[in-house]
């Protein structure tokens, strides 16, 4: 089993993708595989690369491992490293140590770049992709089975409507519903329902997420829900606007590559805030942000001076700021 364990592991894996849980999920993979053949307690590491020093990095997947035929090294946020730290990890990629399984997680990678080349030359890089649109209630039957359990179509169908497309949230509702249904290894529509409806009820947050997500559809869909429930459309104009007006704050300090503690602080966020905040600000450039602020100063002129209807000049405004 060892030997089968050390055939199929790279020595150096880059993997990298906007979703935190799917980068979580596979790093817990090679974390079981790894520990098929070494001993964890004593073979591990953990460097967040925003602040790590790269000889560190290096001088541990190059230590012998203890009793064990593998070390683990887990790198966080490699994407925040200098470009130098890159080339010096690149260069310990065209010749690493056969005794260390050295993995490097980062949001984004440049496939031109040195370290992206040397990786993929051993075979270990990997996008891990958020589902496209339409695939969520697939995913998430996917992960239901992942779980053991089987989820239905029209259920998964119902979770996604109900929490949206936040990975994280998802799985989160997914570890409720299966408290809430025990032993069974069937899940219903009505058992999402019963969790859900109480837990995950349609929210501004989870509109400006839509709008943040680019998603149009979603997002009117679930202004639809609110102004039903008694939002005002001159509150939900507000609040989106500010939104926009963080994410515009969050682009400019990101393509200044401020750190996520400096952009908490800009803010006055929390830490896992800026981090939502800058997978939606990535989506949008600079100048489309600051578009969406001026065309807000015109739609908000209509809903006062009773140009427009305001809901029609709100939705209108959404669709223009989700454009692609």
């Amino acid at each position: 089993m060892a030997g089968k364990g050390l055939a199929e592991l790279k020595p150096v894996y880059l993997i990298w993708g906007k979703e935190e849980l799917l980068l979580t999920q596979g790093v817990q993979r090679l974390r079981d595989r790894v520990a098929e053949v070494a001993d964890l307690d004593f073979n591990y590491d953990v460097f967040d690369g925003e602040s790590a020093e790269v000889g560190a990095i290096i001088s541990a997947a190059n230590t012998l491992p203890f009793a064990s035929e593998r070390r683990l090294i887990i790198v966080k946020n490699v994407d925040k490293m200098a470009a130098a730290s890159h080339a010096e990890l690149a260069a310990y990629a065209a010749n690493p140590a056969p005794t260390a399984c050295l993995v490097l997680v980062a949001a984004g990678v440049s496939r031109t770049g040195k370290l992206f080349k040397a990786v993929d030359a051993l075979g270990g890089a990997a996008e891990y992709r958020a589902p496209k649109r339409n695939d969520y209630p697939s995913w998430v039957v996917s992960h239901f089975s992942s779980k053991g359990r089987e989820l239905s179509s029209d259920g998964a169908e119902a979770l996604v409507r109900a929490v949206g497309r936040d990975l994280r949230r998802l799985d989160v509702e997914a570890e409720k519903i299966i408290a809430f249904i025990g032993d069974r290894t069937r899940v219903s529509r009505e058992d999402v329902e019963a969790v859900v409806s109480e837990t995950a009820p349609t929210s501004v947050f989870e509109f400006l997420d839509a709008i943040g997500a680019r998603e149009s559809a979603s997002a009117l869909g679930l202004l639809a829900d609110l102004l039903d429930g008694g939002e005002s459309v001159i509150g939900m104009h507000a609040m989106a606007v500010r939104h926009v007006r963080t994410l515009l704050s969050v682009r400019a300090l990101l393509d200044r590559d401020a750190g996520q503690h400096e952009i908490a602080g800009q803010i006055k966020a929390a830490d896992w805030q800026v981090r939502n905040y800058a997978r939606q600000a990535r989506r949008f450039e600079e100048s489309e942000l600051v578009g969406a602020l001026l065309a807000a100063t015109d739609s908000e002129m209509s809903m006062k001076t009773g140009a427009e209807d305001p809901r029609v000049a709100l939705e209108r405004w959404i669709i223009y700021v989700c454009r692609e």
